[in-house]
């Protein structure tokens, strides 16, 4: 017995060991339950957040399909609307809102029976000319022929610092630097739009096309703005295709040209009349005639024939403002005021740079401040006042080498003697001051540009030896006019003009320097002054008005096309009405 007792008692010790007892739970029934219910709820909204998370990103990305499905869906109906209705239908909408639109030029002049008659050529102004590659460098692979200016500037975003290299042109010569060719686009789409939707050339060119124009009779005389105008001839031979594009014309259509000149292409265009009458190889051997053998017009648009004082605001402090005609730099409101016979002269002839500090983060932007003295610069901006002519010192002192570069290929002055031998050089042609108009009698000269908008004139700079870059002087923006009506704002002086080149700049030559026989215009060419008077578009869909007075707006100012055309057929300036003044161009001397 004891024997099986202890076998029982093994057995059941063993079964013991087998199977475990069940965790005690402490505690009373009603804990338990409450826990058990805890556990399975929280069992419960895991679950659900789970599904909810899975029901979520399922639901993002049916959101994200459904959205590109109705936007394709959306673009691909409004084509098919766009293309279905018709081609006058956006008009009609337009109409309906702002009121019947009137004919465009080229229409109203070919229901009058106006008809192509003087061949047309047109000469861009600064920027407005696309460039494109024809070599560069590895990281330009693949845009042979490619816009690197104008168009969608796609370029400047992929690859910014490899297209400001193949945009720059070398320091010494002002040329291509090795190893790159960028050149003008050639053809009426050099620059007929800058950029998409933004025109330029486009309307006009549209406008002369509805009176029978065609490219055989219209030459865009692209050039590449970048370079100095003789340096076009140089590389390029610019000048010599215009030249010879001129007498095809001539010859083809047995009329004189209509030339159309914009901005900065008045004064190329001031260079090429030089140009082609002096002998080689300075110039184009056409002889003293060839002007009034080839030319019945120039009809300048928005002419800066006395200069632009955002070139030297630009490169006195690497400020960028609207484009204004230079009267004055002033350091300090009080002294701006001061009339300009009144001003205390700086005289920088015996100045010597010193107090050197280095500048080694910014020499690419101003290449040349790092050389000037703390002390020199406190004496330029002590209270003194720059006129144009004391302006070029004041440049020559804090930038010699790049003013030394500009006076190989420009002048700035007013000539004395025209007969003096020196102003057959190149440099000075294209300065109305300092040249003769050609010995053309029969030609006539139109400045043509917008009105009623403020213009700079003059700004107030302030001595800033601390700002970034070591550019020593900015304008002063706080600067302001004591009244409402004052023209000075935010350290800028305002005129009347076109928002870029101010009315003294653009009429001034035509109402005053070359208005008669006179020293510069000595054969009696006529001139005459037509402004147009800037009245802003009504509401947006009028996109940049049919009114502009703006610098480049103006180009589809309809007053301003129907002017060009009407030339184009063969009216006279008198035809025209002779001049329309709204400013007080003629009262200035």
């Amino acid at each position: 017995m004891p024997a099986g007792r202890r076998r029982k008692g093994d057995s059941k010790k063993g079964s013991t060991s087998v199977q475990q007892p069940s965790p005690k739970l402490d505690g009373k029934p009603e804990e338990v339950e409450k826990r058990e219910k805890e556990r399975k709820t929280n069992d419960l909204n895991n679950n659900l957040l789970k599904k909810k998370k899975e029901r979520s990103k399922r639901a993002c990305i049916n959101g994200c399909c459904w959205l590109i499905g109705f936007v394709c869906s959306s673009w691909w109906f409004l084509l098919f609307l766009l293309n279905a209705m018709p081609a006058s239908f956006p008009q009609y909408v337009t109409e309906a809102i702002t009121g019947p639109m009137p004919d465009p030029p080229g229409v109203k002049m070919h229901k009058e029976g106006l008809k192509a008659k003087h061949p047309v050529v047109f000469v861009p102004g600064i920027v407005t000319g696309g460039l494109e590659l024809w070599e560069g460098h590895p990281c330009m692979d693949g845009l042979f022929r490619k816009r690197l200016w104008g168009g969608t500037f796609g370029e400047v975003y992929k690859r910014p610092l490899c297209w400001i290299e193949h945009m720059s042109l070398d320091n010494e010569t002002g040329l291509d630097p090795p190893g790159i060719r960028v050149r003008p686009v050639s053809g009426l789409v050099a620059a007929d739009y800058f950029a998409a939707g933004y025109f330029v050339w486009a309307v006009l060119i549209a406008n002369l096309a509805r009176i029978g124009y065609e490219e055989k009779n219209m030459y865009m005389a692209a050039y590449d703005w970048r370079l100095s105008f003789q340096n076009t001839e140089v590389r390029d031979q610019t000048l010599s295709r215009m030249k010879s594009n001129i007498e095809l014309m001539v010859a083809t259509s047995g009329e004189k040209v209509v030339v159309i000149p914009h901005s900065m292409g008045v004064l190329y265009f001031l260079h090429f009349m030089k140009w082609v009458e002096a002998p080689a190889p300075m110039g184009g051997g056409g002889g003293s005639d060839w002007c009034a053998k080839h030319i019945k017009a120039v009809m300048n648009i928005g002419g800066p024939f006395l200069g632009l004082p955002k070139s030297v605001a630009g490169l006195f402090s690497a400020e960028a403002k609207d484009i204004a005609v230079a009267r004055i730099i002033s350091f300090g409101k009080d002294v701006a005021e001061v009339h300009s016979s009144k001003v205390e002269r700086v005289d920088f002839k015996g100045a010597v740079k010193g107090n050197n500090f280095a500048n080694r983060s910014c020499r690419d932007v101003w290449n040349e401040y790092h050389e000037m003295g703390i002390a020199d610069m406190k004496a330029v901006a002590d209270y003194k006042a720059f006129t144009t002519e004391s302006v070029l010192e004041l440049l020559q002192f804090v930038a010699p080498r790049m003013m030394k570069r500009g006076g190989a290929h420009y002048s700035y002055g007013i000539a004395d003697n025209l007969e003096d031998p020196k102003y057959e050089h190149y440099k000075y042609w294209s300065n109305p001051l300092e040249t003769r108009l050609p010995n053309a009698p029969e030609m006539e000269i139109f400045s043509m540009y917008g009105v009623g908008l403020p213009t700079e004139r003059s700004y107030v700079y302030k001595f800033s030896p601390t700002s970034e870059c070591h550019i020593p002087f900015q304008i002063d923006s706080s600067a302001e006019g004591g009244n409402d009506e004052g023209c000075l704002r935010a350290g800028v002086y305002s005129v009347d003009g076109d928002e870029t080149v101010p009315v003294l700049s653009a009429g001034f030559m035509c109402a005053k320097g070359w208005r008669g026989k006179t020293r510069f215009n000595p054969s009696g060419i006529k001139t005459y002054i037509r402004e147009y008077d800037h009245a802003p578009p009504a509401t947006l869909l009028e996109g940049r008005g049919t009114q502009s007075g703006n610098h480049v707006d103006i180009m589809g100012n309809f007053a301003l096309i129907e002017d060009i055309i009407r030339v184009a057929a063969g009216a006279t300036g008198n035809d025209l009405g002779g001049d329309r003044v709204y400013s007080d161009v003629f009262r200035w001397n």
